[in-house]
C-alpha cells in the first residue's frame, strides 16, 4: 500500500516541474538539418554561410551557443561539412532530413 501513495504523489500534475527544457543538440541538430533542406532547399554538396542562414526566420532567434550545439551535432552525425562558417550538406544529411 506504500508503493501506491508514493507513486500517486509522484505522479501528480506538476509535481516535477522545472524551468523550460532546453533542446537537446539532437533536436537542434535535426532542426537546422530541415532548415537546410525544406527552407533553403539545399542539395547534396550545396553551402550556405552563416549570414544566409540568419536571415531565415527558423534559425534567427537562435542563441548562438544553441546554434554551435545543432552544428557540431549535425556534423558529428555526417549530416553537414562546417568549416569556418560556411556549412556543406553531405549525402548522409539530405537522406537524413
Amino acid at each position: 500500500m506504500g508503493e501506491h501513495a508514493a507513486q500517486r504523489i509522484t505522479d501528480q500534475p506538476g509535481g516535477g516541474r522545472k524551468g523550460p527544457s532546453t533542446p537537446t543538440p539532437q533536436a537542434l541538430g535535426r532542426r537546422l538539418l530541415d532548415v537546410l533542406v525544406y527552407a533553403k532547399r539545399c542539395r547534396i554538396g550545396s553551402t550556405l554561410t552563416i549570414d544566409d542562414l540568419v536571415e531565415t526566420s527558423e534559425i534567427g532567434d537562435w542563441k548562438m551557443p544553441d546554434f554551435r550545439m545543432a552544428c557540431a551535432y549535425a556534423a558529428s552525425q555526417g549530416w553537414l561539412v562546417v568549416q569556418d562558417d560556411v556549412l556543406t550538406l553531405t549525402t548522409a544529411g539530405l537522406a537524413a532530413a
